[in-house]
């Protein structure tokens, strides 16, 4: 009779592994992210100016120019970003041409497949709680929410990442060549969609090399160096990478600051060390103390927990682990004024994971010194902290769907208005060109950074037909762009105005 109430109370419902084998678990998986990222779904491009160049190289790639810029109207080879996501994005633009949000729904769905692909690859390292709880997390993650429908490859990337890390650890255990072929080729698609690809070749390398496979760490090795050859041997004919060539000076911005020294190096580091300590990695885990004054506090609590995790998972010999130490590694060596949260959000799944393990196995640890049986509340509550946090700031993120600064605002409004009146053909100078060219479909440049005659005469050179001066708030445009406008006030017509504030389209003549 007691087992018979046993089995009724033991309802399947609560059996997360016994759900987790059905049909609809990671379907529903799916459905929750897509919901997700509809309910925070914002039409408008980001205003960093990167989405618009992946917009027009996939333009370009679907018009038949290669990978190229075609801003300005020739086709000028780009050997910034690799061709993999501009590919994704000139299918789309092949089957919905000049569709901006066709753009933005390709990668709100890879953002939806990667959820489900994160309960899988979380689940081959951890309990079945432990992986939802991961995807309860990257479900409300402001920073992926935010990034979920954006026209860059930080979501791609996160799908293809995970897609390899799957297949590295598959490989692993089957010790067969074609599943480390699979892995492989997984690796090489992440590193042509982003060049951070670099990370997942490290990754395969050093974790066979610490299980002591070293024919397998030869052939990733031997395999991605033959696999990524064709494209380093093309970006070397055209120049180099501008990302390594960028990586090796002191400052890009500056490049007559020169190459990097070890002083400038050390520098580097430790400023990188603590900007994502400080700031980066505790505002992806718990975003809503970053207004707090225990920010600080927070920082070494939330860094202190993944050194932990670094440590013990480098010792354990721990795929995620060895990945997540080498993606840190790389961005520590990145130029620090480049350094944001951006990107780290490939990486989010993985650092939950990383936090989440920490805790918990020193909640287990404190236990024992306790001399007490370890309880499941205190990590059900700290993951109930960070679930809140990131459920909190990602309201504040769903209050400015479609919201724009009004100087932004009227900049995108002239771009529709040239959009929709003017020739195909027609030449725009404006600040900021990628986001012209990207919502208007005209071919756009910037504007000399000198004085008014120069201003013009390089108009001249350019056959520029349209000038924009706008109100977004970089220097250039009062400094340059309107002394010339005033100065030369005859060559200039007023085609329109967008007020509040004031954006002028003009005629240049």
């Amino acid at each position: 009779m007691n087992k018979k109430r046993q089995q009724k109370t033991s309802s399947p419902l609560f059996n997360l592994a016994q759900h987790e084998r059905k049909p609809y678990f990671l379907p529903a998986l799916g459905l929750c992210g897509l919901l997700m990222g509809i309910l925070l779904f914002d039409a408008n491009l980001s205003l960093t100016g990167d989405n618009a160049q992946f917009i027009n190289l996939g333009r370009s790639l679907a018009e038949g120019h290669g990978l190229s810029e075609t801003i300005e109207g020739e086709p000028i080879p780009h050997t910034k970003y690799p061709f993999g996501f501009p590919l994704l994005l000139a299918i789309v633009h092949i089957l919905f041409p000049g569709n901006l949000i066709a753009l933005k729904i390709l990668v709100l769905l890879l953002y939806a497949v990667s959820i489900p692909l994160t309960y899988l690859l979380i689940r081959r390292f951890a309990s079945p709680p432990m992986a939802l709880g991961v995807s309860a997390l990257c479900l409300a993650s402001p920073l992926l929410l935010d990034y979920s429908h954006q026209v860059m490859s930080e979501i791609p990337f996160l799908l293809c990442s995970l897609i390899a890390l799957l297949l590295l650890h598959r490989a692993h255990n089957a010790n067969t060549l074609s599943t480390l072929s699979l892995a492989i080729i997984a690796i090489i698609a992440a590193y042509y969609i982003r060049s951070a690809g670099i990370i997942l070749i490290a990754t395969g390398i050093l974790y066979f090399a610490l299980h002591k496979k070293w024919k397998e760490t030869g052939l990733i090795a031997i395999g991605s160096f033959l696999l990524t050859l064709p494209y380093q041997i093309r970006n070397a004919s055209l120049g180099g990478s501008d990302y390594i060539n960028q990586f090796f000076r002191i400052n890009p911005y500056r490049p007559e600051e020169g190459l990097l020294t070890f002083t400038a190096l050390i520098e580097r580091i430790l400023a990188n060390l603590e900007l994502y300590s400080q700031l980066v990695i505790p505002y992806l885990l718990l975003p809503s103390f970053i207004e707090t004054g225990y920010f600080v506090g927070v920082g070494l609590f939330f860094s202190g927990l993944i050194l932990y995790a670094l440590v013990v998972g480098l010792i354990k010999r721990h795929l995620l682990i060895v990945y997540l130490t080498c993606y840190l590694g790389l961005y520590i060596l990145w130029p620090d004024m480049w350094s944001d949260t951006r990107f780290l959000v490939p990486a989010i799944p993985i650092l939950f994971y990383a936090i989440l393990t920490s805790m918990d196995e020193l909640l287990r640890l404190l236990a024992r010194a306790l001399k007490k049986t370890a309880s499941r509340a205190g990590i059900v509550l700290f993951f109930l902290f960070l679930l809140g946090s990131n459920i909190f700031e990602t309201n504040y993120l769903a209050e400015r769907i479609g919201w724009l600064p009004p100087n932004w605002n009227t900049y995108f409004a002239a771009a529709e208005w040239i959009k929709d009146n003017t020739e195909p053909d027609v030449k725009i100078a404006c600040r900021k060109p990628y986001l012209m060219n990207a919502i208007a479909n005209r071919k756009a440049t910037g504007y000399a950074w000198k004085a008014p005659d120069e201003v013009i005469a390089e108009f001249e050179q350019k056959g520029i037909d349209i000038v924009v001066v706008d109100q977004i708030g970089f220097r250039s445009t009062p400094e340059f762009l309107v002394p010339a406008v005033r100065t030369h006030a005859n060559r200039f017509k007023i085609l329109f105005i967008i007020r509040n504030p004031d954006t002028f389209v003009l005629q240049f003549e």
